[in-house]
């Protein structure tokens, strides 16, 4: 079994001392995602990573769930 992560990369790099410039990345983050639901771009920001740090017990219940089915 080969374990990952499906993730939605979206990330600005900014100076964590600068309180103004981590406002302002995560008011575009939320723009930028409001933008992408709009106008169904989504879909492109979402990828799979396989993660050598992650285990079985890291898969959260409601994914296990739906596996029984």
């Amino acid at each position: 079994m080969r374990l990952g992560k499906v993730i939605l990369d979206l990330n600005y790099v900014v100076d964590l001392d600068n309180s103004f410039m981590v406002e302002e990345a995560i008011d575009c983050i939320y723009e930028d995602i409001m933008n992408a639901v709009k106008y169904n771009e989504l879909g492109e920001w979402i990828t799979t990573i396989e993660d050598p740090n992650v285990t079985e017990a890291d898969i959260p219940e409601f994914l296990l769930d739906n596996e029984e089915e």
